[in-house]
């Protein structure tokens, strides 16, 4: 046997290793969703022994409410999706494309909100929506969120757009099209890499948020499911199996939209890295 196969070997055993690591915990939840609260604590092997018990997510999503919070969690998730891709696609577009002043300083100063730590910046921004108004409110979330997702969004819609032939938007200038027209017709629809990359990072973020919410919403019809898994955990005894329940459904929607968008986001996150 070579170098190369055995290197080869190596590296295959050792992502091999990592990702049973890595799914180890996913297997757990849904094992242990599956089980008695007795046979979690009680036993080590990682599927019940005896009978599979589905009616734990029936009674979640049920007896619960989830679907409420399911709701609420799709509302705030969706909409700050289309407002990140909306508002930083025509932000990149502008910085891209068009000449006027101060252009690079906008650029490099949401850049340079990547370092800022957003815990850092909790407590003026709870001030800030308390005297606007929309604490307790989805809005109160999804704007934080949409500002958060600001400096990476620029970045990589900005980097898409600088790697489309210059000569398009000359072309189209020419034609007559403005540059809200431009961007609409030619320049969004052909960054569908850069907008499912973002779409993915968002949704992860929004959908699994929970510090943000935490501190803006006090109301619980207005609870997001992360929140609503917290609620799960309110008893005397900690019943695992219906906080397996519960997580499990919360991660299952993230699972599958990535499942479906992995191709676009892995051309997005390329496209952003080797462009300029």
């Amino acid at each position: 046997m070579s170098v190369r196969s055995i290197s080869q070997v190596a590296i295959i055993a050792v992502l091999t290793l990592w990702a049973v690591f890595c799914l180890y915990p996913l297997v757990w939840m849904i094992g242990a969703s599956l089980k008695t609260s007795q046979e979690v604590m009680q036993t080590y092997s990682l599927f019940p022994t005896g009978v599979w018990h589905w009616e734990t997510f029936v009674d979640v999503w049920q007896r619960l409410n989830f679907f409420k919070y399911f709701l609420n969690s799709l509302n705030v998730t969706l909409l700050t999706i289309v407002g990140v891709n909306l508002i930083y696609s025509l932000t990149a577009f502008a910085v891209a494309k068009l000449d006027f002043p101060g252009k690079n300083f906008i650029f490099y100063g949401f850049l340079a909100m990547m370092f800022v730590p957003g815990i850092t910046i909790l407590i003026p921004l709870y001030l800030t929506e308390y005297y606007l108004g929309i604490l307790n409110t989805h809005l109160g979330l999804i704007l934080p969120i949409i500002n958060g997702a600001g400096p990476f969004a620029l970045f990589l819609f900005r980097n898409y757009f600088q790697s489309i032939p210059h000569e398009i938007y000359e072309s189209a200038k020419l034609e007559g099209s403005g540059p809200i027209r431009t961007w609409l017709r030619i320049y969004f629809p052909l960054s569908l890499p850069a907008i499912a990359t973002i779409t993915i990072m968002n949704f992860l973020g929004s959908w699994n948020s929970l510090v943000l919410p935490m501190v803006m919403l006090t109301d619980q019809d207005l609870f997001t499911l992360p929140l609503a898994v917290m609620l799960l955990d309110t008893g005397a005894f900690r019943q695992w199996n219906v906080l397996m329940a519960g997580s499990l459904i919360s991660v299952v929607p993230v699972i599958l939209v990535f499942f479906f968008m992995q191709k676009y986001y892995i051309q997005g996150l390329s496209s952003g890295a080797i462009k300029s």
